[in-house]
């Protein structure tokens, strides 16, 4: 949804509100495919002394496969973003600034690359989860596998026949 800002620019201490809700279903991060839900989107742009700000809280869901047992599970989101808007940069290396041309900002695809860059690197379906089972591939989070695990790696296996000798 684009967001129409000339009178926000042009007037000093002027404001709009912003509430919307977006659906993405083109998200991923790191090549897996992220199931979001409708993204609720509440603030507010301020022009306070010819400084636009653009202050707003994204509310979601998103479901994706546990990084260390491979089973989906789902986290709910509230995150706040604040960016400064400019019409244009002119000498300026600032990546903080957002500019906006013609007075038109590009809200949903903000939104979209916000929620990304603010994804957790690792996804876990719980802090304490123990994984896969690296010889059978079994849940360790439903019970032991009884495999044993003190499997030498191949390339060591010739340091660990100095130490029993």
């Amino acid at each position: 949804m684009p967001l129409e800002l000339n009178d926000i620019f042009v007037t000093p201490d002027s404001s709009l509100a912003v509430d919307e809700c977006f659906a993405y279903d083109d998200l991923s991060a790191d090549g897996e495919q992220l199931t979001v839900s409708p993204v609720r989107v509440t603030g507010e742009v301020r022009n306070t002394g010819g400084l636009v700000e653009l202050r707003y809280t994204a509310e979601f869901s998103y479901s994706k496969p546990c990084d260390r047992c491979l089973a989906i599970a789902g986290k709910s989101v509230k995150q706040d973003f604040v960016h400064t808007l400019a019409l244009s940069a002119e000498n300026e290396d600032n990546d903080d600034i957002i500019i906006v041309a013609g007075y038109t900002l590009d809200l949903f695809s903000l939104v979209r690359d916000d929620i990304l860059l603010e994804m957790p690197i690792k996804h876990l379906c719980s802090e304490d989860c123990r994984g896969l089972c690296p010889v059978c591939g079994q849940n360790l989070n439903e019970g032991s596998c009884g495999c044993k695990r003190e499997a030498v790696d191949p390339r060591m296996a010739v340091l660990d026949q100095l130490l029993t000798d």
